[in-house]
């Protein structure tokens, strides 16, 4: 039964007038539960109608409240489908419209002679001024402060959960106006918190829905923000934990730039050398107070990245641990072998103890390499998902490298961590993230840049095209200067359901319009045998060209590619054409990546592409076009935390870094305990994955 006693922010929503059963029943299977989940729904904008105006004082254009009394009303059909409501109001200095569309209802409840607050956009109708569309409410019947009230009015987004409670923006403006009325504060939070300066949050709700001015609800906003990142800091910090065994800060690492120990037939750039430096330190540290390394290097295509972890592993099996063993895990064959080919190639030294391990590797040929590996014979471990088989041991496992790190689940990583004794994690992306992402998705992990390309790489130009016809100059221009040229695909097929190039029509087009091209098709479908002799065959100059599905779009490396042509590049991510455009310009040659589109003159972001190289800069837009979502790979269940809802800087995210860690290593257990709560229901359903890193 309900009553007028005072609420508290755990309190369930059956409590609050106005949420009877059903309701709440609806509201629960969307994550709202208690009084607290409602008042983080918050106002997407604010109304001031701490003032009223009289019909004299109206003048076109703003939003504007008045009192007035209603002198008649009608309605007629102005067409079909559409009913216009005109009323007549007026106070003593003169009379004024109002006009309604479709809202039929309002003939049966507005009643003439009676007053009301109305509150809309001043227009002017054929010399008339008008309210268009207004809100309207009875006087004796305003139950949210109309018209007295020294606060701004809060308005609220329609909100799909909302509506699908039969909850409308308006009754949801009520619903909160009803509870801040009502609420207890003090019984609401522990006295711990409540006695702190915790207890500001509690401010920021209430300043949040019912502020008295434009800087009071900013600050509100503020603090509310903080409070999200701070939760969100929490879930990171206690991930980090779960993961490394210790509760601990990323640091800021201040190590030294390493000059490589190994010849190099060219020079590393400044930001390898630094981040080679920063991994070092990490696994040298490791026991002095410090877990093991659990660091995430991020660098454009083609910056040096697989280098850099290469002489990781080297230093680490020579120099830090000597007889450990390192894994290198990709996610696809293609890109293992790749690296295992580059490994030999640079140290040649070391090539009779790497070997490489994936699922087409025959029976006989994989207990062979898992005994050399059980045995420590073999020190450089490559491979795809094979490197976590059940049946595999390493002799001693130290280091795990893991590359392309956002195509495995987190629990990939800790299968393959499992077989050793807590190693060390290197993870590896070549799609970089703004910084401010990378403090909040990646913040359990400490963090290495690569921004710059080595010397000597050509920059890639890019131009947008509407039709295949209009590439076929440049691949005529290519193939006369030797060069080679991959076209991108997104089907293998032609499909009934989308209208996208397939890899079987361009193949039936290029034989028709370039009947002396050398081509083949690559597809995730063919053999590892299939598809590795194609690539030779590229590789060799025995093919001009490559029809593929994204198959390429990382682990391919050829410098006489020098043409990459994009079909239907309008649906691919941002990140996903910036990994495919890596693949030409890998050489001395000047390259070309031409993005095919019959919306490419209207796509922002194909404009923007062809706007720059910097992957960084083309991150900051993506996460401005597309969320961060499409940043971030599979860590996604994080993102529809609540701190991903406000706009925050850098300095902002590590300030509530730092205080989560105050709240978790040197608060009363009382406050911990609350905070740990919140951060939980933070999260909702999104919780136990987001922990488990996926």
């Amino acid at each position: 039964m309900l009553t007028t006693s005072k609420l508290t922010l755990d309190d369930p929503l059956s409590k609050v007038k106005g949420i009877g059963p059903k309701k709440s029943e609806a509201l629960r299977q969307s994550g709202i539960v208690q009084i607290i989940d409602l008042l983080r729904i918050y106002p997407a904008r604010y109304q001031d109608r701490r003032s009223c105006k009289t019909v004299a004082q109206l003048s076109e254009g703003g939003e504007c409240l008045t009192c007035l009394r209603l002198e008649s009303i009608k309605s007629y059909h102005a067409r079909r489908g559409l009913t216009v409501i005109n009323a007549v109001f007026a106070d003593a200095t003169g009379k004024v419209t109002a006009k309604w569309f479709n809202r039929v209802y309002l003939i049966r409840q507005l009643i003439a002679g009676k007053d009301y607050w109305l509150f809309g956009q001043v227009t002017t109708v054929k010399n008339q001024l008008t309210l268009s569309n207004p809100e309207i409410e009875p006087v004796e019947e305003a139950r949210t402060d109309t018209g007295t009230s020294s606060r701004l009015t809060p308005v609220y987004s329609s909100n799909t959960r909302l509506s699908e409670a039969g909850i409308s923006a308006l009754a949801l403006r009520r619903l909160i106006a009803g509870i801040l009325t009502r609420i207890d504060w003090d019984s609401s939070l522990p006295p711990g918190i409540r006695k702190s300066s915790f207890n500001a949050i509690c401010d920021a709700l209430e300043q949040a829905h019912r502020p008295s001015s434009p800087e009071e609800a900013n600050k509100a906003r503020h603090t509310l923000a903080f409070f999200d990142q701070v939760l969100f800091q929490i879930g990171v910090l206690k991930r980090r934990e779960a993961l490394t065994g210790i509760l601990s800060l990323p640091d800021a690492s201040n190590a030294p730039p390493v000059e490589p120990e190994h010849p190099l037939p060219f020079s590393l750039t400044t930001a390898q050398k630094q981040s080679l430096g920063e991994i070092i330190y990490d696994m040298q540290e490791q026991g002095k107070d410090r877990p093991p390394m659990n660091r995430l290097v991020q660098g454009d295509v083609g910056s040096g990245k697989t280098l850099v972890a290469f002489l990781a592993m080297l230093h680490y099996c020579q120099k830090i641990s000597p007889g450990s063993q390192c894994a290198f895990m990709a996610p696809t064959e293609i890109l293992a072998r790749q690296h295992l080919h580059s490994f030999n190639v640079f140290f040649k030294q070391f090539a009779g103890q790497a070997c490489i391990l994936t699922g087409s590797q025959k029976n006989a040929e994989r207990k062979k390499l898992n005994q050399a590996i059980g045995s420590g014979e073999v020190k450089f471990v490559f491979g795809t998902h094979a490197l976590f088989q059940e049946n595999l041991e390493f002799a001693d496992l130290g280091l795990c490298v893991i590359d392309e790190q956002q195509r495995f689940g987190v629990n990939h990583r800790r299968q393959l961590v499992r077989k050793g004794n807590n190693p060390h994690q290197l993870l590896l992306s070549a799609t970089p993230i703004p910084r401010t992402l990378s403090l909040t998705i990646f913040g359990d992990m400490d963090t290495s840049t690569i921004s710059e390309l080595p010397p000597g790489r050509q920059p890639v130009k890019t131009m947008l095209a509407t039709s295949f016809s209009q590439t076929v100059p440049h691949i005529e221009t290519a193939l006369q200067n030797g060069q080679q040229i991959y076209l991108v695909c997104p089907l293998i097929e032609l499909s009934d359901k989308k209208d996208w190039t397939s890899v079987e029509e361009a193949a039936e087009r290029t034989s028709e319009r370039l009947p002396d091209v050398r081509f083949a098709c690559l597809t995730g479908q063919q053999s590892w045998d299939e598809k590795s002799e194609i690539m030779q065959a590229f590789k060799n100059g025995q093919l001009d060209m490559v029809i593929a599905t994204t198959v390429v779009e990382v682990g391919v490396d050829n410098p006489n590619a020098t043409l990459m042509i994009i079909e239907n590049a309008d649906c691919f991510g941002l990140s996903q054409l910036h990994q495919l455009r890596g693949r030409v310009g890998r050489g001395m040659h000047a390259s070309l990546c031409i993005l095919v589109s019959h919306v490419a003159e209207e796509s922002e972001r194909l404009k923007v592409l062809a706007a720059t190289n910097d992957g960084f800069e083309l991150s900051l837009e993506d996460l401005r076009l597309r969320g961060p979502g499409d940043l971030v790979g599979t860590r996604q269940s994080g993102l529809s935390h609540p701190c991903f809802s406000h706009r925050i800087s850098q300095k902002l995210i590590e300030n509530a870094r730092n205080r989560a860690f105050e709240i978790l290593t040197g608060e009363t257990g009382e406050v911990r305990d609350w905070f740990m709560a919140q951060m939980i229901k933070s999260f909702g359903d999104s919780y136990k994955t987001f922990m488990e890193g996926g």
